[in-house]
This record gives C-alpha cells, structure tokens and sequence, in this order.
C-alpha cells in the first residue's frame, strides 16, 4: 500500500445493518463457513489440493517442545481493520501506534511482552509470496502468528509449514470453539489452526455519491456492471471474485461442479469491465473508499462497517454471497510460538472476543462471546452482520476448496483479467 490513508473515518453505526431477527441461520452460517459441514461444501474430489504434503514442504525437523517462557516481540501479521482499535495503522508500514487497541494493551499489560502488530495481509496469495521462500527453505518467516483463509491455511497445513499447538496452552481454544468449526477435514484436530473470525463477501458502495451521479444503489451483483468501470474494483482474492460473478451469471459456484468453461464465462463477463478501468484490490479498497476513488466494489462484510465512512455501506447481493473463515496459524520457526499461543488463548476468551467482534463486525469463533456482544451493544442480535439472518444464509455459498486443475484454470485466467 503506496497510497497515504485518509484522516481516521466515522464509524458506521451498526443499527443501519439491522435486517430483523438474526439468530435464526447463525449456527448454519458458521456450519457452512469452512465448506466442509454444509450442502455448499466442496465434495471430496476437491480435497486433494489441500490434503497431501507438496513436494515443496521443508524437510527440517520439528522444533522441540517450547519452553514455556513468554519471549518477545510478538510478531503477528492480520488483515486490517481486523481488531478492536481507536487509530488507523501508520500508512507506510501497517503498524497499529500504541495504545490503539485495548485487547493488545491489556495483552502486553498481563504477560509483560512487546506485540508488533501489523496489518500486513491484503489478500492470500500476496501475503503466502513473502513467506513462502523461507518456509520452503526451513527458516524463519519473520512472523510468530498470522491470519489465513481456509484454503491458504489448508494448504500451509497440507505442506508442513506450521508449528503445531500445544493444546495444554490454549485451554480457552480447545473450550471455547464454537461447535459448528470443530473437525474439518483439513485439521479435524485444531492441532495447527484456530478460527480468528468468520464473514462474507458482498457488496460495498458509497450512498452519496451514487446519489450525487444519480445511480440507484445496488442490490444485485449485476447492478455493478452499471456503475462507470473506473469507480469499481473487484477483489484480488480470486475465489470471492469468480466466486460472486458465477452467483451473477446465475452459475452455482459448487466446486464440485463449476468447470474451466464457467470460470472462462465470468473472466469474459468481466473483461469490458477490465477494458474500461475496473481495478483489482485487496483491503486497499478501505483507503480507496475512504479518498473517495471507488463508488462501488466487492468488499468483506464487516470493513465499512468498522472502518468506513458515514455513506459507505455493506449489500448482501439478491444472487448470494461467498463466506469463509479466517484463522491463525504459527508459521513453521516461530520465534515466539509460546507467546503465540498466549495470545491465541487470550483471544478465546468470551469477553475479549466479544470486545473484536464487536468493533470488526464480523462473525465470532467463540462461545460465550454473543452475550457479551449484546450487553457492549443492546440490539446488536438484530445485526446480520454479528449474526446472519435464515434469509441471508439461504444464499450462502462456499467456493474454498477447488480441485488442483479448477484452481490451475481460476489462476490462470484471473492472472490474464487481472495483470496481477
């Protein structure tokens, strides 16, 4: 991210989210965020492309035991907007000042230990790229926690490239979890990962200025290819985007299913889009909204919420939306895996995890945490955010887990789309 970010933004109110009783698809919604407990789930044809170790897996020997001695700095890499904070990250390196987060503050208080917290991931493939090379040669990343995607954190897994949890460690963890994400196929165990938050990928626009150029404001996926290409940006995570534009062309994104002829479909369906100025982003869309270059984009559900400005607002697309999970791993050498732990443990409990959910707006791992989200917030039941109606998990779809050749096809032809 080159650009400077704006001044600090309004916090949208969550009231403007609220959309009737929400409780009734909250347990189906996190049933179906990992794509394996759900009829939107990949069949079992998909799961060779995350099961099996790569030929590119380190051969380095596990590390012994960890000592159990809380060393530091922490290091650990999250998306942005992705914790409970009062001050943007400083723009040239992501890091969030001090002081700006109260569960970081209260983190470094009770265990006496520095956090280098730094939201360095904007999409999957772009973050996997910058530790990629040291875990393929069996040293250090630079990062003793990160946050990934099921498929990335599937595929780190598959291949050897994270430090396995000391469950004595993380007793909130393994008591805690939500039952819905116990036991997927790719760590049935939790042994290397644990759920940071779950959310969905829709719809994201500016009011006023759609207004102010006399634009209805979307409610449809399809209602994008109305608003000027130069306005719009699409994800860089290539599943949410093929993913929304099968939904749009009215392709059913099952990965069991959808073909290199249906993802060739959208790459096309998308291409004048490409020819006019449509651009490809991952969370930069947060400092694009916020300087007021894109009216409309695919946007994460909870970031206008948290972090955008008074018009910016969240669509959950007639067609659907795609959902996911997003989890912390210990990348293979972690310095700091103790510490790691620690934190992961202290984020499991119900009172710190609803103190994140409710700043990021998005869908929490943990039991216990809804009360405490309804008393930080009363009426924060009735927001589809924190907790998806029946109606709006009706239309969730899962397009995570691809076999290798569909994955082959979707980056390849993205690649071709996007430039990137």
């Amino acid at each position: 991210m080159n650009e400077q970010h704006p001044s600090p933004p309004q916090l949208v109110s969550r009231r403007r989210f609220v959309q009737g009783t929400a409780m009734a698809g909250f347990a189906a919604f996190l049933a179906a965020c990992t794509g394996t407990k759900s009829s939107a789930s990949p069949s079992e044809a998909a799961a060779p492309s995350v099961s099996a170790p790569s030929a590119e897996a380190s051969v380095a020997p596990s590390a012994a035991p960890t000592e159990k001695v809380v060393t530091g700095p922490l290091k650990f890499a999250n998306w942005p907007a992705y914790i409970d904070q009062t001050t943007e990250a400083a723009a040239d390196t992501g890091v969030l000042p001090a002081g700006s987060s109260k569960t970081l503050e209260d983190f470094k208080a009770q265990y006496k230990v520095e956090v280098d917290y730094e939201e360095k991931i904007g999409d999957n493939p772009a973050f996997f790229e910058t530790i990629r090379p040291a875990l393929a040669g069996g040293l250090p990343t630079g990062w003793d926690l990160v946050v990934l995607t099921d498929w990335m954190a599937a595929k780190i897994i598959a291949k050897s490239w994270a430090e396995q949890i000391d469950q004595e460690n993380v007793p909130n963890c393994a008591n805690n979890l939500r039952d819905a994400l116990r036991g997927q196929t790719w760590d049935p165990n939790n042994d290397f990962h644990y759920p940071w938050q779950s959310g969905m990928t829709g719809i994201g626009y500016n009011a006023k200025t759609l207004a102010d150029n006399k634009i209805a404001e979307p409610t449809r996926i399809a209602d994008l290819w109305s608003i000027p290409a130069d306005k719009l940006t699409f994800l860089t995570e290539a599943r949410d985007t093929f993913g929304l534009g099968l939904l749009k062309l009215g392709i059913e994104p099952d990965p069991a299913k959808v073909t290199s002829d249906d993802l060739k479909k959208v790459a096309d369906d998308m291409q004048p889009l490409v020819d006019k100025g449509l651009r490809f982003t991952g969370n930069e869309y947060l400092q694009d909204f916020g300087q007021k270059k894109v009216w409309a984009a695919f946007v994460w559900s909870g970031d206008l919420a948290s972090s955008g400005g008074e018009d910016d607002k969240f669509a959950f697309p007639e067609e659907g939306t795609m959902i996911w999970t997003d989890n912390m791993l210990m990348p293979k050498g972690a310095v700091n895996k103790y510490t790691a732990e620690l934190m992961m443990n202290y984020v499991y409990d119900p009172v710190v995890a609803a103190q994140i959910a409710d700043y990021v707006y998005y869908v929490s791992p943990v039991k216990g945490a809804d009360e405490h989200i309804k008393a930080l917030d009363p009426g924060a039941e009735t927001n589809p955010l924190l907790f998806p109606t029946a109606d709006i998990v009706a239309k969730q779809r899962n397009f995570q887990f691809l076999s290798d050749e569909l994955e082959t096809s979707l980056n390849d032809l993205f690649a071709t789309l996007s430039g990137l």
